[in-house]
């Protein structure tokens, strides 16, 4: 995704020079238990997920940066694969590690990105 908008914001750049809007995105990754619940009325239903998972999910979208496109907490950094963690030549990490300051808690951050 991150390097979809990456390419899309080239693009906006050649068609508007003199624009400076610039599109974003963000993913916010947790886990835990969820409960999910439909609700609503007749035709007109969804399903709610409640739990921290979609708490902290959506939470950690909104953590603004110009930097990071993906925040993940120190959970689901620990179930990663090692080629999930380190890529590049050489090696290195692709996840800067952060407080979370709202929540007190590790948090990790990343912008890295592949070709097609």
């Amino acid at each position: 995704i991150n390097f979809i908008v990456m390419k899309i914001n080239d693009k906006i750049k050649e068609r508007y020079p003199d624009s400076t809007y610039k599109l974003k995105q963000s993913i916010g990754i947790d886990t835990s238990k969820l409960f999910v619940a439909r609700t609503g009325v007749r035709k007109y239903n969804d399903l709610v997920w409640v739990g921290r998972a979609a708490n902290y999910a959506a939470k950690l979208c909104g953590l603004t940066s110009n930097v990071y496109s993906v925040s993940i907490t120190n959970d689901v950094f620990k179930m990663l694969s090692e080629d999930k963690k380190f890529g590049g030549t050489p090696r290195r990490s692709m996840w800067t590690n952060e407080i979370w300051l709202d929540k007190g808690i590790n948090i990790f951050r990343s912008s890295w990105h592949w070709t097609f």
